[in-house]
């Protein structure tokens, strides 16, 4: 009956102890979900304010065009014109280098291989 007890005994302080060690790798784990919680929140924090902002600046275009149109009417249909035509340009660029891009992309094959 000692020996049942003596092993018993190891048993419980083994358990106890693996228990405490699972227990503070828990806490470290919860600490650690926290931290990268709040570190992320931070960042959405920082992004919500930066597009509230950018809001704020399109809303404040918007109006300050309106006003343009109102009361220089000329000058806001060669603002608008020009504007316009720049975008344009970009978007011919921005598909110009794209097909470059896939151009370039494409394998090379020497004349003596074939496709298959």
């Amino acid at each position: 009956m000692p020996d049942r007890a003596d092993k018993a005994t190891e048993r419980l302080l083994e358990m106890r102890f693996t228990a405490a060690r699972h227990g503070h790798n828990m806490d470290k784990s919860d600490r650690d979900d926290v931290s990268r919680a709040t570190r992320q929140a931070g960042e959405l924090r920082k992004l919500a304010a930066s597009h509230r902002a950018q809001a704020a600046n399109a809303r404040a275009e918007k109006a300050l065009r309106t006003t343009i149109a109102e009361k220089l009417p000329d000058l806001h249909a060669r603002e608008t014109t020009g504007r316009r035509t720049v975008q344009q340009e970009q978007a011919k660029r921005t598909v110009q280098h794209q097909q470059a891009a896939v151009v370039h992309l494409q394998p090379k094959q020497s004349k003596g291989q074939s496709r298959r």
